[in-house]
């Protein structure tokens, strides 16, 4: 099993736990907890659904949300990571701005083209 698996199990342990039964300061030592390995999780790529980390739209494409979302669908499929992964940023090429998403592989950092900011 991979850590990631060994977190995501542990997570959901945790949260199986009646909480409301426990005196005050087990209480708290048990969010202390659920916060240490939700973290832990993220951290190892681990969530609870893949759709976990939602990137918005820029203001250019809040006219058509779902053209955006397409985009940023395919850009995800193309580089092949979870949804939990990737941050969106903006490149500078010959002049022009293109979003792209990008994420860390190991020690690299990856992109992944999205759109142009000012379509032409």
């Amino acid at each position: 099993m991979s850590d990631e698996e060994y977190a995501h199990q542990a997570l959901s342990a945790l949260k199986r736990i009646d909480a409301e039964a426990l005196g005050q300061d087990d209480r708290d030592a048990y969010e202390q907890a659920v916060a240490a390995v939700s973290e832990l999780a993220v951290a190892l790529g681990a969530s609870e659904t893949d759709d976990a980390v939602a990137v918005e739209a820029p203001e250019e494409c809040e006219d058509d949300e779902d053209d955006w979302e397409e985009k940023i669908d395919d850009a995800y499929e193309q580089a092949e990571i979870a949804r939990s992964k990737g941050t969106l940023t903006t490149k500078t090429i010959d002049d022009r701005e293109y979003y792209y998403l990008q994420w860390r592989d190991g020690e690299k950092v990856k992109s992944q083209y999205v759109a142009p900011v000012s379509p032409a």
